[in-house]
């Protein structure tokens, strides 16, 4: 009996001990940071009396138990503001913070690249055969009049297959590389004829052409203009020359060569739409032979591209 009361009593006095330890064990504390690079986030968190890290992302992926993780997030064309919670579990209980983060709007950079500066990628685009128009206008201030509107596909019906097999690799460091997969490039069928390049006629009388063969050029670079008051000397009716300014539009801006689309003349286009699979740019060309305005455009063409695999 009294060995009976003596190990109930030993019994009782270890509950007590460790019902005082619990209540003497800290709650864990905890804080974060957050440092955001495009759409990666690397957080930082400073806790005490910690066993176990939850990480809510807020963008419905999965619980991350890791101490400082490093989470992408899907960047959008606008902004988006998150909150990320970081629940602490400890001897001593839990606790639950959040902060608010906000993952910027995807540039026109990763629009084009795939990449940033960074975080250097590369991206390949092609005129589109499937293009629901292919439209050739004036170039006056407001593109119009059209002076001819064909279905997707027309440099096909007319010749100029080729057209599509030829690709404009993007590189987020500011590089380009053109790749002449149809062993020529599409150009404008004037400048090929007072520049003397090698080049497949006239199609259907439109002015386009292409150069074969052609070689990409060395070095080339391009810039992204965005807000720019473009301005540029046009000559829609193959005779007088007017300055045209577009204003708070985007460009391509180009040097050592490189181009988007067509060779010509000019080589700076105005870029209408940019998302992750296509592009929408026009491209200026001179389709007037001698005695007109040679070399400043009379005409625009509206010309989708695709992202090439």
């Amino acid at each position: 009996m009294k060995k009976q009361f003596k190990l109930a009593s030993m019994l009782f006095f270890g509950l007590i001990l460790v019902i005082a330890c619990e209540k003497d064990t800290p709650a864990p504390t905890a804080s974060f940071t957050a440092a955001v690079n495009d759409g990666v986030v690397t957080f930082t968190a400073v806790v005490t009396n910690e066993s176990k890290y939850e990480w809510d992302f807020g963008d419905g992926s999965y619980i991350n138990t890791f101490p400082s993780p490093v989470h992408t997030y899907i960047q959008a064309s606008t902004p988006k503001e998150i909150t990320v919670k970081l629940t602490i579990k400890g001897p001593g209980g839990e606790v639950t913070t959040s902060n608010k983060i906000i993952i910027p709007a995807k540039t026109k950079m990763q629009y084009l690249t795939g990449g940033t500066p960074a975080a250097p990628k590369s991206r390949k685009w092609r005129i589109a055969s499937g293009a629901p128009t292919f439209n050739i206008n004036f170039a006056t201030a407001t593109f119009s009049p059209n002076y001819k509107t064909y279905p997707g596909g027309i440099l096909a019906a007319v010749g100029l297959s080729q057209v599509y097999g030829d690709t404009f690799e993007f590189k987020s460091d500011g590089t380009l590389k053109i790749n002449p997969n149809g062993g020529g490039i599409f150009a404008g069928y004037i400048y090929c004829a007072l520049n003397g390049v090698p080049n497949i006629g006239n199609a259907g009388g439109s002015g386009l052409s292409y150069a074969k063969p052609f070689t990409s050029p060395a070095g080339a670079t391009f810039t992204i203009n965005e807000n720019k008051n473009f301005s540029i000397v046009t000559s829609p009716d193959g005779v007088n020359a007017i300055p045209v300014t577009y204003n708070n539009v985007m460009t391509l801006s180009f040097a050592n060569g490189g181009f988007l689309g067509i060779k010509d003349f000019s080589s700076e286009c105005i870029i209408q739409s940019l998302t992750d699979t296509q592009m929408i740019a026009n491209l200026f060309i001179s389709a007037v032979p001698p005695p007109g305005q040679v070399g400043k455009p009379n005409f625009v063409l509206n010309v989708y591209f695709e992202v090439a695999p």
